[in-house]
């Protein structure tokens, strides 16, 4: 039987499609998941022929996760669900591949015929598709088994020119840099305030931390990552002597707090001028985190019996400018959900966004949500209106565009309740508004 996995962040979907008579039409379910990253590590410990995912969800949507598996695993054929506003987001479907694709709810009388194109398509592939899979995945898994157990020595202890050669050789690291640095990244949630989880959510967190640092880090060239899920915990092996990278990668792994529910610190090693010191940077590392308790923060510290030079330096990182920064009291994880809330709003403001959507992106309630702002003296609404005419006097001073177009572009679909809000923030209507800016300024 042909296997399907079914990828959708609405529970009663992924119950309601499990239920059905699958078997019939050879297919079995091998398994629901809930987004994009947990399909991947699904996928990685179990394949399956089929994806049937949705395309709008947390951390990784169903166009992201066709992109990843064109990649990885181009043998799976895709069935794409949606709701009837996301037309734009089928046509995107179909250029990734997709093999068909279903309007939400789902009219269970078109699945036998769905699901007959399919398996035929796949009936004549079959074999060819086998060998091709058993063979890629053997040499990808290889890769990787080696590359990590190399970096794993490689931190730990100095190595010999032959092993460092030979290692580098079989995992495909190349280590011709001219500095190194090493920096450790923990995860609060656990090294701080010791919280147990199931071992099913461990190996999740660990490889959709894995997947994350290798788009944020390897995939751009900055050097080599390995995570440790018995400490839980990753090391990046810079290949430059700019730190600064660190604290960048810091800040953009707050972004997946809602996916870890844990905040982020870093302790990060001296540079040091040969791959055969690196491990003396990860000692300088791991001492620098341990020095440093508290949670959501860079340190850097200095080499082991090194000459005294300017002390190691701590800083809270993910927060933007304009955030009130975090202090070491209670409320740290409550500012963190918030800045993540507000972080999102900023990037989706363009089109309709609720309460209860944000709320569900950072794991939290509505009314835990609308407590967060209100703490902060702000209130969510007014939070997203500003930002909205802020963008939209910022598109204001470009005549390119015409009005009804700024009010699509900024997330309104009603030009007669833009022009209210507008005026009701600005103290003129939009034509007013622009009309002022095309007066000549005295003097």
């Amino acid at each position: 039987m042909y296997q399907l996995l079914i990828v959708d962040d609405e529970k009663v979907i992924r119950d309601g499609l499990a239920a059905w008579t699958w078997e019939r039409y050879g297919v079995q379910v091998a398994g629901c998941c809930a987004h994009g990253l947990e399909a991947l590590q699904f996928i990685s410990n179990r394949p399956v022929d089929i994806v049937m995912t949705d395309i709008r969800m947390p951390f990784m949507d169903g166009i992201a996760l066709m992109e990843s598996l064109n990649r990885l695993y181009p043998f799976i054929k895709i069935i794409v669900l949606s709701g009837y506003g996301d037309f734009a987001y089928a046509q995107k479907a179909t250029q990734h591949g997709a093999v068909d694709y279903l309007l939400k709810p789902v009219p269970f009388a078109e699945l036998p015929k769905s699901i007959a194109r399919l398996t035929e398509r796949l009936d004549e592939q079959k074999q060819k598709e086998e060998r091709l899979e058993v063979l890629t995945r053997k040499a990808r898994q290889l890769t990787k088994v080696l590359r990590d157990d190399f970096l794993g020595r490689l931190l730990e202890k100095p190595l010999s020119p032959e092993l460092l050669e030979q290692g580098s050789a079989e995992s495909e690291i190349l280590l011709e840099a001219d500095r190194y640095a090493v920096a450790v990244v923990q995860l609060d949630r656990i090294a701080i305030h010791n919280q147990r989880i199931s071992e099913r959510e461990l190996n999740l967190i660990a490889f959709s931390l894995d997947n994350i640092l290798s788009d944020l880090w390897d995939s751009q060239q900055f050097g080599y990552h390995l995570v440790d899920k018995t400490a839980m915990a990753a090391y990046l092996l810079s290949k430059h002597d700019d730190h600064r990278r660190f604290g960048d990668i810091a800040s953009q792994l707050h972004r997946y707090i809602g996916l870890f529910k844990s905040t982020f610190s870093i302790g990060i090693g001296a540079t040091v001028a040969s791959p055969f010191a690196i491990h003396q940077s990860m000692h300088a590392a791991r001492a620098a985190l341990a020095d440093n308790v508290q949670e959501g923060a860079v340190r850097v510290g200095g080499l082991p019996n090194a000459p005294e030079s300017d002390p190691p330096t701590t800083a809270f990182i993910g927060l933007e400018d304009d955030e009130e920064g975090p202090g070491p009291d209670p409320a740290f994880h409550d500012s963190i959900i918030l800045v993540e809330a507000k972080r999102y709003m900023k990037a989706n403001y363009g089109r309709s966004l609720t309460l209860k959507e944000v709320a569900d992106h950072v794991f939290i309630s509505t009314g835990h949500l609308s407590s967060l702002f209100k703490n902060a003296g702000e209130r969510f609404l007014k939070y997203l209106t500003t930002i909205r005419m802020n963008k939209a006097k910022e598109l204001m001073l470009d005549n390119s565009y015409k009005v009804y177009e700024i009010v699509e572009l900024v997330g309104y679909s009603d030009p007669a309740y833009f022009t209210e809000v507008f005026k009701k923030h600005t103290g003129k209507t939009p034509n007013e508004f622009r009309g002022k800016l095309k007066q000549p300024r005295n003097g």
